[in-house]
């Protein structure tokens, strides 16, 4: 009462309007978290157990903690009983590699190779080496190995016979001159055990035919290849273990047998995958040993632990619900949420230890606890979790997915650690006073950030310097930065895959493929002399490239006929000039191979056509070069055709399209990562100064690793375009826990100097432990042996701990330099 008059307030209470005070409440929370104190020192006022006075209602955050605390039980039954409800969903766990959903469906390259796949197949191709070990494979036993490989996929209801190509699949035919003069088509080996003189013949035909000579049989005649093409809705899985079975029977002293191809790849994919049941309670022990080292008390370990599993459980029952598939880049999220969540419960435990110190008092500590940190970690957690969300505008499908589901983990760890956490930890019997030795005990750690502080508060100009110094090497290192995505190089050198891999492309003309679609404006197209000729020279242009091979299409099979027909005269191994010539070729053909004799290559509407190639190699500069050649030749030579001219199809044109968009994306994140960190900050911190100094520690890190990529060569790929996000989102956590400290230290009263220190012996120690339980967590994925996960985890951590390192070191010197006044200005 002021005056003998009742204030706003009192008068709103006497008449009992239980409206108006809700609302009146909402105003003050919102005004008392603005302005009102975020915590309390040693020797500030402790409210009451409401956390109201006569004349003031506590901070949201407080009130809030006190709620919590007041009904613990509840919260804690509430946590555990979403998380039944959630854990009910894992059932609908699954573990799914898409080929689709690691490419980029809206560039043009992925959407030719899409079109070749509907038409013609191509997206499930396995490639199988058999290689003599002494001699060559015209030897009876070998023939019949490859004979029985062969008729065992044939067999498969899943194969596409037209696209099964070996010197025993029944679409393959050699094409001579008959003794009478006419042309014959006839199987290679019409017996199942040939004689010695039918083996002659057939040795004798292959070298003599250019379709089949070092395609099918390589040109020292060691190895035959066999190629099967597999409808893409079968699981790689289960297609892999068809193939192992259709070659195992053979395996023995006398051949060795290689097997590449993208299902043999995502096979393994899925088998790295599964790793991540043994990978991720690893990870738990080894972020627990973290945390142990952090509080020496066995409390402190499992609270934190036990909060971030609970975390995981919430994300992962999340994408069962949703029915998501877990793929490589979704099985990595439980140890990154595991990670993060338990470094965010790591700060609260910290200040709880710390305010504990001070009252004497568990459930009053927990209620400072969190209103000094809770404001702190809810920006910094949506900071993260928008980071993460950002992944949504990658053009991948399964990154996209991986980091939404990240995002929601991080949302899901934030819930539990503002309401199980504290209470939990009011339930907890408070430390025993030997516990609070052991916590806040000067070691090692404590003597190195002190000396930190002495050099950034004693020498800023000269760390600021350094700063400079290294973000100028790092940007020179950038300049030799390079982008690769080969499939084949997620796995280590030692790996089966790559050990067949290297073989088969020494041995045979590749394993990487690549496609040009041609698509007439009309049926018989491709019964066109100009049209063939044309493709003719295309396939002429791409076989001056030493790295292509195994060319063949339509063109091939019409002038071998060409040929026979004119008693196999070579200067008739050319494209008949007449289009009736060439529909009896193709009649005749489908007449001895059946009507889908020549389905790999055209359509039975003779409409469009493809050609089809292998590389033995799938660079990103040597693809992009190729592709790019002869798109521009294709474009001269089939102007005034009835046709379109398509090339990128296959692994070539797949990976030029990741190439492409890992540069665009990657540049489109980091700047909505940047944007995002500075918009969020400058909002919560009420400063664009502000936002600043939280994201300049991070620009500095991500360029220190970027340069670092490009001195050492390390390239970016699929997985390490995403280091950005993942590193920055995690480490922009440790500038705003510490400017938040250095606020509250200098609303306190104390000097910058002081408050700086004060700064990096909480909330700078804190970021070390918190950044040591992530890398820690992370880095466990480097067991796995899978190259992708390895490169991930490594650049990630270094992201991390170069965010902790220039956080604690570069922010005190910046601070002590530029003395922002965001820092003492009231009102955040």
């Amino acid at each position: 009462m002021m005056g003998g008059r009742l204030d706003p307030k009192q008068r709103i209470l006497a008449c009992g309007d239980r409206f108006a005070v809700g609302l009146l409440q909402r105003i003050d929370s919102r005004l008392s978290g603005r302005g009102g104190r975020v915590s309390h020192g040693a020797g500030d006022r402790v409210p009451g157990a409401d956390g109201e006075s006569a004349g003031q209602r506590a901070p949201l955050f407080e009130r809030f903690a006190r709620s919590v605390v007041r009904h613990r039980v509840m919260v804690v039954a509430s946590v555990l009983a979403i998380t039944a409800g959630l854990a009910v969903q894992l059932g609908n766990l699954h573990l799914d590699i898409r080929r689709r959903a690691n490419l980029p469906d809206g560039h043009p390259y992925v959407q030719i190779q899409n079109r070749i796949s509907d038409l013609f197949g191509g997206e499930a191709i396995v490639i199988i080496g058999v290689i003599a070990r002494t001699g060559d494979v015209f030897q009876p036993e070998i023939l019949a190995k490859i004979r029985r490989i062969t008729d065992r996929l044939a067999a498969s209801p899943n194969v596409i016979v037209p696209s099964l190509f070996s010197i025993s699949a029944p679409h393959i035919k050699a094409v001579f001159t008959g003794e009478s003069g006419a042309m014959r088509i006839e199987p290679l080996f019409p017996d199942a055990a040939p004689t010695a003189a039918a083996i002659a013949r057939a040795r004798e035909r292959i070298a003599a035919d250019p379709l089949l000579r070092g395609n099918l049989v390589s040109s020292d005649q060691q190895a035959a290849m066999i190629v099967a093409d597999f409808d893409d809705r079968i699981r790689d899985v289960d297609l892999a273990a068809m193939v192992e079975q259709a070659v195992a029977p053979e395996r023995d002293d006398h051949v060795t047998i290689a097997l590449a191809g993208a299902p043999i790849l995502r096979r393994e994919l899925a088998r790295y995958t599964a790793m991540m049941a043994f990978l991720f309670p690893l990870a738990v022990v080894v972020i627990g040993l973290v945390h142990y080292e952090a509080f020496r008390t066995l409390q402190a370990m499992l609270l934190p632990l036990v909060t971030a599993v609970l975390s995981v459980v919430w994300a992962l029952g999340i994408m069962g619900l949703l029915g998501l598939p877990m793929d490589t880049w979704s099985a990595m999220t439980p140890v990154l949420i595991l990670a993060i969540a338990a470094g965010h419960a790591v700060q609260i435990l910290k200040r709880y230890y710390e305010e504990y110190g001070r009252v004497g008092d568990s459930s009053e500590a927990v209620v400072r606890s969190i209103a000094a940190v809770g404001p702190v970690m809810v920006t910094a957690g949506l900071i993260a979790a928008a980071g993460f969300a950002s992944l949504a505008s990658f053009g991948i499908t399964s990154v996209r997915a991986f980091g939404t589901l990240l995002a929601a983990g991080i949302v899901s760890a934030l819930v539990i650690e503002l309401t199980f956490t504290p209470a939990c930890r009011s339930m907890l019997r408070p430390p025993r006073r030997r516990e609070l030795l052991r916590e806040g005990g000067v070691r090692r750690l404590d003597r190195g950030l002190d000396a930190l502080a002495r050099v950034a508060i004693g020498r800023p100009r000269t760390v600021v310097a350094m700063a400079c110094a290294v973000v100028l090497a790092a940007g020179v290192g950038t300049l030799w930065l390079r982008v690769d995505n080969s499939f084949r190089l997620w796995f280590a050198p030692g790996t089966q895959v790559r050990i067949d891999d290297r073989l088969l492309n020494e041995e045979l003309p590749g394993t990487a493929t690549l496609r040009v679609l041609i698509e007439g404006e009309a049926d018989d197209a491709m019964l066109q002399p100009a049209v063939l000729e044309a493709m003719s020279d295309l396939q002429l242009q791409m076989a001056r490239t030493p790295e292509i091979g195994g060319i063949t299409s339509i063109v091939d099979h019409v002038r071998r006929m060409h040929q026979a027909m004119h008693d196999g005269d070579p200067a008739f191994f050319v494209v008949p000039d007449d289009p009736a010539v060439i529909g009896e070729y193709l009649f005749l053909y489908a007449s001895a191979a059946g009507p889908d004799g020549l389905g790999a290559f055209v359509d039975a509407r003779n409409r469009n056509a493809v050609i089809r190639a292998l590389s033995k190699t799938d660079s990103a500069a040597f693809s992009r070069e190729l592709l790019a050649r002869l798109q521009a030749y294709a474009t001269v030579r089939f102007a005034g055709l009835p046709v379109r001219v398509g090339i990128a199809g296959g692994t070539l044109g797949v990976q030029t399209a990741m190439n492409d968009l890992v540069v665009h994306d990657k540049i489109l994140n980091m700047v909505q990562v940047a944007a995002i960190i500075l918009v969020l900050c400058a909002v919560v911190l009420r400063s664009f100064v502000g936002a600043l100094f939280v994201l300049t520690p991070l620009a500095l890190a991500s360029l220190v690793i970027l340069g670092g990529m490009g001195w050492t060569g390390v390239w970016l790929d699929m997985s390490t375009a995403a280091i950005t996000a993942m590193g920055v989102s995690i480490g922009a956590d440790f500038a705003i826990y510490l400017l938040f400290r250095v606020r509250e230290e200098l609303r306190r009263g104390a000097p910058l100097e002081e408050a700086l220190r004060t700064g990096l012996r909480t909330s700078g120690k804190a970021a070390v432990y918190v950044s040591s339980a992530v890398v820690a967590g992370f880095l466990t994925l480097t067991l796995s042996g899978f190259s992708v996960w390895i490169r991930l985890a490594v650049l990630t951590s270094l992201t991390v701990a170069m965010s902790a390192a220039t956080t604690c070191a570069l922010l005190p010197a910046l601070i002590l330099l530029t003395r922002p006044r965001f820092l003492s200005r009231p009102g955040w």
